[in-house]
């Protein structure tokens, strides 16, 4: 849920909603300037901007999807049957690899839901789609994601022979002026604030940071919960006995409908 009670002392003063500072590293990582901190090969990025190719757009009409258009010039929707095979390869096609195409295959669906599992086959079914088959396929549905896009463009480079790592930085992103700013920010620990009698609720949704004063009683501090709707999860509060028994069980827990927030 990303809420959490620190006892920490009664005189703790650190800014609500500000970032504790025993969670921030104070040393810095320098971004490649080469890769933009990305640690990717100028090679890799040219074939990259080609997937989507915002910058030579040919918008045509999808011919599976009326009133929508696609970019024509867009790598991810004309595929080449080495593309296919890549992602075949690395197990991605699953509205094609993974659901049944005989009689046994479907048996071991069926099997599989009747036992309360999904429906896909545990393994590959043996076919292999062509690219016009995978490229209709990008049009009709939400098409590929960046996994997909990374596939087929570290399979093009591999057969060009040419890294997808930048070369100055070997594909770490950063730029470290001298190995001792490297060896401060590796072992640099983070530390918690002080332990005292207070109560006090804290955010984990980022580092870590106050969300309330500190109180003398975790009753008082639910009060104030209560009395000034403090969030349990997104514009969700609670009353006093809920955040009681939340911050007591150190279990906090909010339920819209069949959806429960942990």
């Amino acid at each position: 849920m990303g809420r959490e009670l620190k006892r920490v002392p009664l005189n703790f003063e650190w800014p609500i909603n500000k970032l504790w500072c025993g969670y921030i590293n104070p040393h810095k990582v320098h971004k490649c300037k080469h890769c933009d901190g990305s640690g990717e090969s100028e090679d890799y990025r040219k074939l990259e901007s080609k997937w989507y190719n915002w910058e030579n757009e040919d918008r045509q009409p999808n011919p599976f999807k009326h009133g929508y258009s696609y970019n024509a010039n867009a790598w991810c929707h004309n595929l080449s049957q080495f593309d296919v095979d890549a992602l075949i390869k690395a197990d991605r096609l699953w509205d094609f690899t993974r659901i049944p195409i005989n009689d046994e295959q479907k048996e071991i669906v069926k099997a599989k839901i009747e036992g309360g599992s999904n429906c896909w086959l545990p393994s590959s079914n043996g076919y292999t789609p062509t690219a016009k088959e995978v490229n209709e396929w990008s049009l009709k549905g939400i098409g590929h994601d960046a996994v997909n896009r990374w596939v087929c463009i570290k399979a093009r480079l591999k057969v060009e022979k040419k890294s997808s790592k930048c070369p100055y930085c070997k594909g770490t992103g950063e730029n470290w002026q001298h190995p001792k700013a490297k060896r401060l920010y590796n072992s640099w620990k983070p530390f918690n604030p002080p332990k005292g009698e207070g109560f006090q609720l804290w955010t984990t949704t980022s580092e870590g940071s106050p969300m309330t004063p500190v109180f003398s009683s975790l009753e008082d501090l639910c009060i104030f919960c209560e009395d000034q709707c403090v969030s349990v999860f997104g514009s969700s509060t609670a009353t006093k006995e809920r955040w009681m028994q939340m911050l007591s069980d150190d279990f906090i827990v909010h339920q819209e409908g069949n959806m429960i927030f942990i």
